[in-house]
Protein backbone atom coordinates (compact mmCIF):
# COMPACT_ATOMS: atom_id res chain seq x y z
CA UNK A 1 0.00 0.00 0.00
CA UNK A 2 1.16 3.32 -1.11
CA UNK A 3 1.02 6.96 1.28
CA UNK A 4 -2.08 7.66 -0.68
CA UNK A 5 -3.59 4.29 0.49
CA UNK A 6 -2.94 4.02 4.29
CA UNK A 7 -4.08 8.35 4.55
CA UNK A 8 -6.99 6.92 3.57
CA UNK A 9 -6.83 3.64 5.79
CA UNK A 10 -6.57 6.58 8.93
CA UNK A 11 -9.42 8.55 7.38
CA UNK A 12 -11.88 5.46 7.70
CA UNK A 13 -10.42 4.38 10.97
CA UNK A 14 -11.21 8.02 12.18
CA UNK A 15 -14.76 8.70 10.14
CA UNK A 16 -15.75 4.32 11.98
CA UNK A 17 -16.94 3.82 8.92
CA UNK A 18 -15.74 3.01 4.99
CA UNK A 19 -17.43 3.93 1.73
CA UNK A 20 -18.50 1.10 -1.08
CA UNK A 21 -20.18 0.72 -3.98
CA UNK A 22 -23.02 -1.71 -4.84
CA UNK A 23 -23.44 -1.64 -8.33
CA UNK A 24 -23.81 2.52 -8.90
CA UNK A 25 -25.12 3.18 -5.53
CA UNK A 26 -22.75 4.13 -2.51
CA UNK A 27 -23.07 2.61 0.92
CA UNK A 28 -21.25 2.52 4.04
CA UNK A 29 -19.49 -0.60 5.99
CA UNK A 30 -19.52 0.28 9.72
CA UNK A 31 -16.87 -0.58 12.03
CA UNK A 32 -17.13 -2.76 14.74
CA UNK A 33 -17.03 -2.19 18.39
CA UNK A 34 -16.69 -4.27 21.97
CA UNK A 35 -20.66 -3.84 21.55
CA UNK A 36 -21.52 -5.79 18.36
CA UNK A 37 -18.58 -8.38 19.58
CA UNK A 38 -20.87 -8.77 22.42
CA UNK A 39 -24.22 -9.62 19.96
CA UNK A 40 -22.08 -11.89 18.17
CA UNK A 41 -21.64 -14.12 21.22
CA UNK A 42 -25.42 -13.69 21.86
CA UNK A 43 -26.06 -14.71 18.65
CA UNK A 44 -23.29 -17.36 18.66
CA UNK A 45 -25.68 -18.81 21.92
CA UNK A 46 -28.62 -18.90 20.48
CA UNK A 47 -28.10 -20.48 17.09
CA UNK A 48 -26.07 -23.20 19.05
CA UNK A 49 -29.11 -23.56 21.25
CA UNK A 50 -31.32 -23.99 18.12
CA UNK A 51 -29.25 -26.44 16.01
CA UNK A 52 -28.72 -28.79 19.34
CA UNK A 53 -32.18 -28.72 19.77
CA UNK A 54 -32.75 -29.90 16.02
CA UNK A 55 -30.93 -32.61 16.33
CA UNK A 56 -27.28 -31.69 15.66
CA UNK A 57 -24.15 -33.09 16.90
CA UNK A 58 -22.19 -31.20 18.92
CA UNK A 59 -18.04 -31.16 18.18
CA UNK A 60 -17.47 -33.26 21.43
CA UNK A 61 -20.16 -35.90 20.20
CA UNK A 62 -18.48 -36.20 16.49
CA UNK A 63 -15.27 -36.71 17.62
CA UNK A 64 -16.57 -39.40 20.15
CA UNK A 65 -17.84 -41.29 17.46
CA UNK A 66 -14.69 -40.45 14.93
CA UNK A 67 -12.30 -41.85 17.38
CA UNK A 68 -14.77 -45.19 17.54
CA UNK A 69 -14.15 -45.46 13.84
CA UNK A 70 -10.38 -45.05 14.31
CA UNK A 71 -10.72 -41.78 12.13
CA UNK A 72 -9.60 -39.42 15.36
CA UNK A 73 -7.48 -40.18 18.35
CA UNK A 74 -6.21 -38.77 21.63
CA UNK A 75 -2.31 -38.61 19.82
CA UNK A 76 -3.93 -36.06 16.92
CA UNK A 77 -5.18 -33.84 20.33
CA UNK A 78 -1.59 -34.54 21.57
CA UNK A 79 -0.04 -33.36 18.59
CA UNK A 80 -1.92 -30.18 18.11
CA UNK A 81 -1.47 -29.66 21.92
CA UNK A 82 2.51 -29.92 20.96
CA UNK A 83 2.36 -27.81 18.12
CA UNK A 84 0.71 -24.77 20.07
CA UNK A 85 3.45 -25.70 22.74
CA UNK A 86 6.37 -24.97 19.81
CA UNK A 87 5.01 -22.45 18.43
CA UNK A 88 4.66 -20.53 22.01
CA UNK A 89 8.22 -21.71 23.47
CA UNK A 90 9.88 -20.70 19.55
CA UNK A 91 8.31 -17.00 20.21
CA UNK A 92 9.45 -17.20 24.01
CA UNK A 93 12.53 -18.08 22.84
CA UNK A 94 12.98 -15.45 20.31
CA UNK A 95 13.16 -12.98 22.98
CA UNK A 96 16.77 -13.85 23.97
CA UNK A 97 17.59 -13.29 20.40
CA UNK A 98 19.91 -10.49 19.19
CA UNK A 99 21.21 -11.05 15.89
CA UNK A 100 19.57 -9.82 13.40
CA UNK A 101 19.90 -12.81 10.50
CA UNK A 102 19.48 -15.44 14.01
CA UNK A 103 15.68 -13.32 14.34
CA UNK A 104 14.88 -13.99 10.54
CA UNK A 105 16.11 -17.60 11.19
CA UNK A 106 13.39 -17.42 14.13
CA UNK A 107 10.82 -15.53 12.49
CA UNK A 108 10.94 -18.49 9.29
CA UNK A 109 10.79 -21.44 11.51
CA UNK A 110 7.59 -19.67 13.64
CA UNK A 111 5.96 -19.13 10.63
CA UNK A 112 6.66 -22.64 9.59
CA UNK A 113 5.53 -24.14 12.84
CA UNK A 114 2.34 -22.06 12.48
CA UNK A 115 1.56 -22.66 9.16
CA UNK A 116 1.44 -26.82 10.14
CA UNK A 117 -0.43 -25.88 13.42
CA UNK A 118 -3.09 -24.12 10.65
CA UNK A 119 -2.72 -27.73 8.87
CA UNK A 120 -3.67 -29.41 11.92
CA UNK A 121 -6.37 -27.63 12.86
CA UNK A 122 -7.83 -27.30 9.69
CA UNK A 123 -8.07 -30.82 9.48
CA UNK A 124 -10.00 -31.37 12.59
CA UNK A 125 -12.16 -28.46 11.64
CA UNK A 126 -12.91 -30.03 8.08
CA UNK A 127 -14.58 -33.15 10.48
CA UNK A 128 -16.21 -31.21 12.14
CA UNK A 129 -18.16 -29.41 10.19
CA UNK A 130 -21.43 -30.61 10.49
CA UNK A 131 -21.54 -29.72 14.07
CA UNK A 132 -23.61 -27.47 16.33
CA UNK A 133 -20.76 -25.06 16.70
CA UNK A 134 -19.97 -24.77 12.99
CA UNK A 135 -23.40 -23.78 12.68
CA UNK A 136 -23.25 -21.35 15.18
CA UNK A 137 -20.56 -19.90 14.15
CA UNK A 138 -21.29 -19.79 10.63
CA UNK A 139 -24.85 -18.04 11.50
CA UNK A 140 -23.37 -15.48 13.75
CA UNK A 141 -20.67 -14.36 11.23
CA UNK A 142 -23.93 -13.87 9.01
CA UNK A 143 -25.61 -11.77 11.55
CA UNK A 144 -22.29 -9.93 12.43
CA UNK A 145 -21.87 -9.10 8.06
CA UNK A 146 -26.17 -8.12 7.96
CA UNK A 147 -25.32 -5.86 10.30
CA UNK A 148 -22.62 -3.85 9.32
CA UNK A 149 -23.50 -2.53 5.59
CA UNK A 150 -26.12 0.52 6.26
CA UNK A 151 -27.40 3.09 3.52
CA UNK A 152 -26.29 6.29 5.22
CA UNK A 153 -22.60 7.17 6.79
CA UNK A 154 -24.83 8.34 10.20
CA UNK A 155 -25.14 4.57 9.95
CA UNK A 156 -28.73 4.36 11.23
CA UNK A 157 -30.36 3.17 7.83
CA UNK A 158 -29.46 -0.71 7.74
CA UNK A 159 -28.68 -1.88 3.85
CA UNK A 160 -31.72 -4.63 4.74
CA UNK A 161 -34.25 -4.73 6.96
CA UNK A 162 -33.92 -8.30 8.87
CA UNK A 163 -37.55 -9.22 6.57
CA UNK A 164 -35.62 -7.90 3.33
CA UNK A 165 -32.68 -10.27 4.15
CA UNK A 166 -33.82 -13.59 4.25
CA UNK A 167 -35.39 -13.03 0.68
CA UNK A 168 -31.53 -11.22 -0.51
CA UNK A 169 -30.69 -13.80 -3.92
CA UNK A 170 -27.56 -15.85 -2.97
CA UNK A 171 -25.48 -13.91 -5.50
CA UNK A 172 -26.59 -10.53 -3.65
CA UNK A 173 -25.31 -12.26 -0.38
CA UNK A 174 -21.85 -13.17 -2.33
CA UNK A 175 -21.54 -9.61 -3.44
CA UNK A 176 -21.95 -8.31 -0.07
CA UNK A 177 -19.58 -11.29 1.13
CA UNK A 178 -16.81 -10.09 -1.45
CA UNK A 179 -16.85 -6.78 -0.49
CA UNK A 180 -16.67 -7.34 3.18
CA UNK A 181 -13.84 -9.63 2.90
CA UNK A 182 -12.09 -6.74 0.87
CA UNK A 183 -12.88 -4.59 3.18
CA UNK A 184 -11.44 -6.20 6.12
CA UNK A 185 -8.03 -7.23 3.83
CA UNK A 186 -7.37 -3.22 3.88
CA UNK A 187 -7.90 -2.87 7.72
CA UNK A 188 -6.12 -5.98 8.63
CA UNK A 189 -3.43 -5.87 12.01
CA UNK A 190 -0.32 -5.68 9.48
CA UNK A 191 -2.09 -3.19 7.63
CA UNK A 192 -2.52 -0.65 10.94
CA UNK A 193 1.10 -1.10 11.75
CA UNK A 194 2.56 -0.38 8.83
CA UNK A 195 0.16 3.00 9.00
CA UNK A 196 1.70 4.02 12.34
CA UNK A 197 5.43 4.52 11.05
CA UNK A 198 4.75 5.83 8.23
CA UNK A 199 6.08 9.25 8.39
CA UNK A 200 3.05 11.28 7.75
CA UNK A 201 1.48 10.05 10.59
CA UNK A 202 4.30 10.24 13.26
CA UNK A 203 2.58 13.87 14.16
CA UNK A 204 -0.44 12.07 15.51
CA UNK A 205 2.45 10.13 18.31
CA UNK A 206 2.11 12.91 21.56
CA UNK A 207 -1.87 12.42 21.57
CA UNK A 208 -1.74 8.87 21.70
CA UNK A 209 -1.35 8.95 25.29
CA UNK A 210 -5.01 9.71 25.75
CA UNK A 211 -8.26 8.51 23.67
CA UNK A 212 -9.97 12.02 23.94
CA UNK A 213 -7.33 13.83 23.01
CA UNK A 214 -6.83 11.30 19.79
CA UNK A 215 -10.45 10.45 18.87
CA UNK A 216 -12.75 12.76 21.09
CA UNK A 217 -14.49 9.55 22.82
CA UNK A 218 -13.25 7.44 25.65
CA UNK A 219 -11.89 4.29 25.27
CA UNK A 220 -14.52 1.92 25.67
CA UNK A 221 -16.09 3.84 22.61
CA UNK A 222 -13.98 3.16 19.85
CA UNK A 223 -14.09 0.91 17.61
CA UNK A 224 -11.66 -2.36 17.08
CA UNK A 225 -9.92 -0.47 14.62
CA UNK A 226 -9.79 2.92 16.66
CA UNK A 227 -8.31 0.39 19.59
CA UNK A 228 -5.50 -1.19 17.54
CA UNK A 229 -4.52 2.19 15.80
CA UNK A 230 -4.20 3.42 19.12
CA UNK A 231 -2.12 0.82 20.69
CA UNK A 232 0.16 0.37 17.76
CA UNK A 233 0.72 4.24 17.96
CA UNK A 234 1.95 3.60 21.88
CA UNK A 235 3.53 0.97 21.00
CA UNK A 236 5.85 2.43 18.50
CA UNK A 237 6.24 5.90 19.48
CA UNK A 238 7.79 4.42 22.76
CA UNK A 239 10.45 2.20 20.36
CA UNK A 240 11.28 5.57 18.62
CA UNK A 241 11.76 7.17 22.19
CA UNK A 242 13.89 4.93 23.31
CA UNK A 243 15.70 3.34 20.81
CA UNK A 244 17.84 5.94 19.25
CA UNK A 245 19.91 3.61 16.73
CA UNK A 246 17.85 1.85 15.29
CA UNK A 247 18.93 0.75 11.65
CA UNK A 248 16.98 2.71 8.94
CA UNK A 249 15.98 -0.55 7.04
CA UNK A 250 14.14 -1.64 10.56
CA UNK A 251 12.36 1.77 11.03
CA UNK A 252 10.65 0.59 7.75
CA UNK A 253 9.20 -2.53 9.34
CA UNK A 254 7.03 -2.81 12.09
CA UNK A 255 7.30 -6.10 13.00
CA UNK A 256 11.31 -5.98 12.65
CA UNK A 257 10.80 -2.89 14.67
CA UNK A 258 9.04 -5.20 17.24
CA UNK A 259 11.60 -7.28 17.11
CA UNK A 260 14.24 -5.29 17.90
CA UNK A 261 12.59 -3.65 21.07
CA UNK A 262 12.28 -6.98 22.38
CA UNK A 263 15.55 -8.28 21.73
CA UNK A 264 17.18 -5.03 23.16
CA UNK A 265 18.06 -5.95 26.33
CA UNK A 266 20.19 -9.03 25.28
CA UNK A 267 21.40 -6.54 22.49
CA UNK A 268 22.39 -4.25 25.24
CA UNK A 269 24.65 -6.56 26.86
CA UNK A 270 26.76 -7.70 23.79
CA UNK A 271 27.26 -4.49 23.20
CA UNK A 272 28.56 -4.12 26.75
CA UNK A 273 30.99 -7.32 26.13
CA UNK A 274 32.32 -5.70 22.72
CA UNK A 275 33.35 -2.61 24.86
CA UNK A 276 34.76 -4.11 27.82
CA UNK A 277 36.34 -7.48 26.79
CA UNK A 278 39.92 -6.83 24.53
CA UNK A 279 41.26 -10.32 25.74
CA UNK A 280 40.23 -12.15 22.36
CA UNK A 281 38.72 -14.96 24.66
CA UNK A 282 35.01 -14.87 23.03
CA UNK A 283 33.63 -14.50 19.32
CA UNK A 284 30.18 -13.41 17.95
CA UNK A 285 29.97 -17.43 15.92
CA UNK A 286 27.63 -17.22 12.64
CA UNK A 287 27.21 -13.29 13.12
CA UNK A 288 26.83 -11.44 9.73
CA UNK A 289 28.20 -8.06 8.33
CA UNK A 290 24.71 -6.77 8.99
CA UNK A 291 24.12 -8.20 12.28
CA UNK A 292 27.44 -6.41 13.47
CA UNK A 293 26.55 -3.30 11.72
CA UNK A 294 23.30 -3.55 14.16
CA UNK A 295 25.69 -3.74 16.81
CA UNK A 296 27.10 -0.30 15.87
CA UNK A 297 30.65 -1.98 15.31
CA UNK A 298 31.92 0.34 12.16
CA UNK A 299 34.79 -0.95 9.68
CA UNK A 300 37.90 0.99 9.01
CA UNK A 301 41.02 1.27 7.66
CA UNK A 302 39.86 0.42 4.24
CA UNK A 303 38.39 -3.17 5.50
CA UNK A 304 34.89 -4.37 5.70
CA UNK A 305 33.47 -6.52 8.24
CA UNK A 306 32.80 -8.94 5.76
CA UNK A 307 36.34 -9.03 4.71
CA UNK A 308 37.72 -9.33 8.18
CA UNK A 309 36.10 -12.33 9.16
CA UNK A 310 36.51 -13.86 5.91
CA UNK A 311 40.31 -13.78 6.95
CA UNK A 312 39.61 -14.37 10.55
CA UNK A 313 37.79 -17.99 9.57
CA UNK A 314 34.13 -16.68 9.50
CA UNK A 315 33.75 -14.94 12.46
CA UNK A 316 35.36 -12.28 14.79
CA UNK A 317 36.50 -12.53 18.36
CA UNK A 318 35.48 -9.36 20.72
CA UNK A 319 38.90 -8.39 20.18
CA UNK A 320 39.22 -8.21 16.63
CA UNK A 321 36.09 -6.38 16.90
CA UNK A 322 37.69 -3.69 19.15
CA UNK A 323 40.46 -3.13 16.77
CA UNK A 324 38.38 -2.75 13.73
CA UNK A 325 36.56 0.32 15.72
CA UNK A 326 39.91 2.01 16.29
CA UNK A 327 41.66 3.85 18.79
Amino acid sequence: MDDKGYRKVLKEIVQGFSPYFLGEKKHYIKHQSINDIVDFDDVYQVYYEKAQSKGLPTEAEIFENLEKEGMWSKQDDAEIEQQEFYVESLNKNKKNVYLKSAIEQMNKQIKEAEEKLDDLKSKKRNLSSNCCETYALNRANDFYMFNSFFKDPELKVPLYTQEEFEYVTTKEVSKLVKIYNEFHDRFKESSIKHLVIQDFYKIYYSFSESSRDFFGKPILALTNFQLSLILYTRIFKNIFEQHSDIPDKTKQDPDALLDYANSSEKRDEAKQKLAENTTGGSSIMGATKEDLEDLGVASSGGKSLHEAAKAKGGSLSMKDLIDLQGP
